[in-house]
């Protein structure tokens, strides 16, 4: 394959010199990846982890929202690790929440206890970066996976570069458009219903409760999704949406919802008028439950590329550090025993598999009020914040098919 390429490195050197073949290639260095190659290197696998980005965890792709340990334990009750890998250093965390403020589209209010961390996500990203490279991984960015063969040959970008590589095992981690998971045959069935595009500000000047995350519904600001105030201090928060398409209107861009929301909305306004933009980004999110495959005789998916989100919130950190750590023991099992890395699938089907499709059902229910604001609003005061603390927290509070006939007569009569 020719000598080794230069890649931009994690490390204060510069550059180093990569070889062509690893034991392990994960594709992506956020939190599932990264905490992937931690287990496969702290084993003592040769492992690459490689990512399109200048930087870690940058730019910031989330609303920087984590659940509490003790949230964990009960969000994920399946998952004793969710709990653990949850509980970070203080110094990545800027805000402590303990409360949460759900607005109808007719501005009702509900309120129930929910204890979680804002965090830094750069920092959250750096952190779990410099545990695997201390595991003994070795990061490279700025490049791009650009093919999977099914013999795990790697092509890589960088720098208008080709390079080949090849790898045992392959952990995609490349998030929502995967080279990975198309390698694995995955497609989304229904795009526009599937993928969440987002917009996130951090806005400073504005007048927030530091203990309360909010989160507001209605066509006009988020269509099919929801708008959001993660509160960073008393002063200063991310305020984002996240909507999808086929419920607004296909003409009105991103930045026009989150403007509706910040100069519109009659309980956001008033506080958000005088506030000033710090950064923006926009990340595309997948709300459609995990994708068909995630994993092959020599590889498995991981985090965003897997579908591994809570569809029905858009949550998707703690299943990432979660999915990812069941992932680097799956790849050290098979690589030390010849174990299938369909234990990987069986895995964390075991652990997190109940909660991500919950919420996928939560959604499907959802999607059949939400493009009535009226009908959506009389449904949330009907379910109220005894039913709606559940449903938040990915758990329906009576059985699905119970739910879907309650909801068709409940539609029944409020039409």
């Amino acid at each position: 394959m020719g000598a080794p390429n230069p890649f931009f490195s994690l490390t204060d050197a510069p550059y180093i010199m990569v070889e062509n073949s690893y034991d392990v290639i994960v594709v992506g260095a956020g939190p599932a990846g990264c905490t992937a190659a931690r287990v496969t290197a702290a084993a003592g696998y040769k492992t690459l982890v490689v990512d399109r980005r200048k930087e870690i965890g940058v730019p910031i792709h989330c609303g920087e929202f984590l659940p509490a340990p003790r949230e964990m334990r009960d969000l994920l009750r399946n998952s004793p690790r969710a709990a653990r890998l949850v509980d970070i250093p203080s110094n990545l965390i800027t805000n402590r929440t303990n409360r949460l403020m759900l607005v109808s589209p007719l501005s009702n209010e509900f309120y129930f206890k929910l204890d979680a961390r804002v965090i830094d996500r750069t920092k959250f990203d750096m952190h779990l970066a410099t545990k695997a490279e201390n595991a003994g991984a070795e990061i490279v960015l700025k490049s791009a996976a650009i093919e999977r063969s099914k013999s795990n040959r790697l092509v890589m970008r960088q720098d208008g570069q080709s390079v080949e590589m090849t790898a045992r095992v392959v952990i995609g981690a490349d998030g929502p458009s995967s080279i990975i998971s198309k390698s694995l045959g995955n497609h989304y069935h229904n795009p526009g219903r599937d993928l969440c595009p987002s917009l996130n500000y951090v806005l400073t000047e504005i007048d927030c409760d530091p203990q309360t995350t909010e989160m507001y519904f209605g066509n006009t600001i988020a269509p099919g999704g929801y708008a959001w105030i993660i509160p960073k201090s008393d002063d200063t928060a991310n305020v984002g949406f996240g909507m999808r398409r086929p419920f607004g209107a296909p003409e009105v861009p991103l930045k026009e919802y989150l403007r509706r929301f910040i100069k519109g909305h009659p309980l956001v306004f008033p506080r958000t008028g005088n506030s000033t933009i710090v950064t923006r980004v926009g990340a595309i999110i997948p709300v459609g439950g995990p994708v068909d495959r995630t994993y092959s005789e020599n590889a498995v998916l991981v985090g965003d590329a897997a579908g591994h989100v809570m569809a029905s919130n858009g949550g998707g950190i703690p299943t990432a550090v979660a999915g990812g750590e069941i992932a680097g023991e799956s790849v050290v099992n098979h690589l030390a025993d010849g174990v299938s890395l369909s234990s990987y699938e069986e895995m964390w089907r075991n652990e997190i598999g109940k909660e991500l499709y919950t919420a996928l059902r939560i959604l499907r229910i959802a999607d059949q009020v939400m493009p009535s604001d009226r009908i959506t609003d009389q449904c949330m005061r009907l379910a109220g914040s005894r039913y709606l603390k559940h449903l938040i927290r990915c758990r329906l509070p009576v059985p699905v098919d119970f739910a879907s006939k309650t909801l068709v007569r409940v539609l029944g009569y409020l039409e």
